[in-house]
């Protein structure tokens, strides 16, 4: 498969990116949403769905980020990425995103994905997908409440994304959850594609509602924040492996929605795992609740 026929990137320095997940959880210990954290992995047994998840709010994200926590994250990033170790990782997080959009005009093809609202991704902060997606002539929609509240975003990524108007990119700095498909139901049906790496808390509610509107879907687990892996197996392999078993009860819900499938990102920086969702050119278009 092409995702294995990737050049070889230059070995990677290992991101901080634990960091951001510590951030993620003092947060929810700041302004809890509910008891659950999403994919069922916090230990209660549930079975909820994407549509139950509020996650967090753009305003959250900003009331965290003036405490004296939140604060010290913030500019610890923005302090490193200007650094040689920072600038490494910048290049790298490039290369990552670059192949996953090479990947992504692979399988399902450039003008597929130039459709409609174009693509949307999930969980997009600081922009390194954004950029190549507008480089590939892809229009895009980054729902992200947390953009530009982390302190990754580098000049060069930041001057790129101002050089588009909101004709071909977005922002949307809320969660997203079932409020979110509701105000932007028009937005999901019209989406060519969903992509996401890494989407942490709204890695369930990518799942559910790709399965509810049959989108072509690439979504990297996040391999880093061990708070998500399930209590019977707390390891990456049992993460992945619960993530496609909830989806394989989610695509049975919906007609023509094929389940996501494992694939091998290879010869990328750091994750090399990518769940893929791929269905019928007529698949259905409606969402069903």
């Amino acid at each position: 498969p092409f995702w294995l026929k990737l050049f070889f990137s230059p070995a990677p320095l290992a991101p901080p990116r634990a960091l951001w997940c510590e951030a993620a959880m003092a947060l929810y210990s700041a302004y809890p949403q509910s008891s659950c954290m999403p994919g069922g992995s916090c230990g209660c047994g549930c079975t909820c769905d994407g549509s139950q998840k509020q996650g967090y709010s753009a305003e959250d994200w900003d009331s965290y980020n003036v405490s004296e926590e939140g604060g010290q994250l913030y500019h610890w990033w923005a302090d490193w990425i200007p650094t040689p170790e920072g600038q490494q990782w910048v290049s790298n997080k490039r290369w990552e995103a670059r192949r996953v959009v090479d990947g992504m005009i692979h399988q399902w093809g450039l003008q597929t994905l130039q459709q409609g609202e174009g693509v949307i991704e999930v969980g997009g902060d600081p922009g390194f997908v954004a950029v190549e997606l507008l480089r590939s002539g892809i229009r895009v929609t980054v729902v992200d409440p947390a953009f530009g509240a982390s302190g990754k975003q580098d000049a060069q990524t930041r001057e790129y994304l101002h050089c588009f108007d909101n004709t071909r990119l977005r922002f949307i700095r809320e969660p997203f959850n079932q409020a979110f498909v509701d105000t932007y139901s028009d937005l999901l049906h019209g989406a060519s594609a969903l992509v996401s790496l890494y989407p942490d808390e709204a890695t369930d509610s990518c799942l559910y509602f790709s399965a509810a509107f049959a989108k072509r879907t690439a979504l990297i687990p996040c391999n880093e924040c061990a708070q998500y892996f399930p209590p019977d197996e707390p390891t990456y392999e049992g993460f992945v492996k619960q993530l496609l078993g909830t989806d394989r009860g989610y695509s049975r819900m919906f007609e023509n929605c094929p389940p996501m499938t494992r694939e091998t990102l290879g010869n990328t920086p750091y994750c090399q795992v990518i769940l893929l969702r791929s269905p019928p050119v007529a698949s259905a278009k409606r969402h069903r609740s």
